[in-house]
């Protein structure tokens, strides 16, 4: 099924929307609305009866996608409602002004007469137009060139914040909010969520509604984390028509036995963002053990009141955060407070037989 999905996914963006609606019928029909899968399938198929000029299937299953669970298609499909029962109105007569034909005399040795007026019939009305064929990038294309544009005109209205955590030795959490500061969801959210799922990455994807989305990964090793973010940071900037670096997410850690000594280096590359001046990036950090040299730039990290460290990001410029912390470890710290029991007691055994009382006997 899954090649069939990206086959007729293929044909819909090329504007093959017949191939496209012959691939996910027998779909649509092994899999119902109820289900996440058997919906996205339905609304695929209404694109491609749009597409091909076939509006009452497109309306009746755009209605029933109305009902289904997911909230995100319920007002996908609400939006290409609207489109549909729009009423198609008619153009006025008035609207339209008829030029008289100009007609030349055919005969030889007199001067053509100009302006001759005809009273001519009424021209035949215009003949039906068959569905409307896709640009060159099909339908697809279309729709991302719209929503690319909807999130530069909009970019400025837009919060993100980048939860990172260290909850032990080589292990990093992280979370993403992004929230839209009008109170209105963008769609740049829905393209960047489609495109997280699409990429098949870790991340679990949260749309409460009201511009607010959450995205949160779960605790993994530092390589697969910078990994993760340099992969995340690649989906958002092509969802939004920009091509942004790679970030540098690096954790340095020695183990003394006693504690972790930990060094994180962060660097995240703005500049292909300098015309967004009014778009805002914070990056917080929790989980701080015991931290200190601390560097950052160009804007300087903070400890808010809860402890953790807020670090604004600069738009239009490089970012660069270092800092290293102390962890102490439970093990290494229980350890020696064995050893030193240890040591104590046969201290006091020694300091006990040298004053001639013995060794301690069982009692009878």
């Amino acid at each position: 099924m899954t090649n069939a999905l990206v086959a007729a996914e293929a044909a819909l963006e090329r504007g093959d929307y017949g191939q496209c609606i012959a691939l996910l019928e027998p779909l649509a029909e092994a899999n119902t609305i109820s289900d996440s899968q058997g919906a996205e399938i339905h609304m695929l198929l209404v694109t491609a009866w749009m597409g091909k000029g076939d509006e009452s299937k497109a309306l009746s299953t755009c209605r029933r996608l109305t009902r289904c669970k997911d909230p995100e298609l319920r007002t996908r499909a609400r939006q290409l409602l609207d489109v549909l029962e729009a009423p198609s109105l008619e153009r006025p007569a008035r609207w339209s002004m008829q030029l008289p034909t100009l007609e030349m005399d055919p005969r030889v040795g007199q001067r053509p007469k100009l302006f001759n007026r005809r009273k001519l019939p009424p021209p035949p009305p215009s003949p039906p137009t068959g569905p409307t064929r896709a640009p060159a990038g099909g339908f697809a294309l279309l729709v991302i060139t719209v929503l690319v544009g909807l999130m530069l005109l909009l970019s400025g209205c837009v919060r993100i914040t980048a939860d990172l955590s260290l909850p032990g030795a080589d292990r990093v959490e992280m979370a993403w909010t992004i929230d839209s500061r009008s109170g209105l969801k963008l769609p740049w959210q829905d393209a960047f969520s489609r495109e997280l799922r699409a990429m098949h990455l870790p991340w679990k994807v949260r749309n409460s509604g009201q511009g607010h989305l959450e995205v949160k990964a779960p605790i993994q090793n530092s390589e697969d984390a910078a990994a993760l973010l340099s992969q995340t940071v690649e989906a958002a900037g092509r969802t939004a028509g920009l091509v942004l670096p790679a970030p540098t997410l690096k954790l340095e850690e020695r183990n003394w036995l006693v504690g972790l000594k930990q060094e994180l280096l962060l660097e995240l590359d703005l500049r292909a963002l300098e015309s967004l001046n009014e778009l805002q990036i914070v990056v917080r950090l929790g989980n701080q053990a015991s931290l200190h040299d601390l560097q950052s730039s160009p804007a300087i990290a903070s400890k808010n009141a809860k402890g953790e460290l807020i670090w604004p990001l600069t738009i239009g410029v490089q970012n660069r955060l270092q800092w290293s912390q102390w962890r102490w470890s439970r093990l290494g710290v229980g350890s020696l407070a064995i050893v030193a029991l240890l040591i104590l007691t046969a201290s006091l055994q020694r300091l006990r037989l040298m004053m001639g009382f013995g060794y301690p006997e069982l009692p009878s």
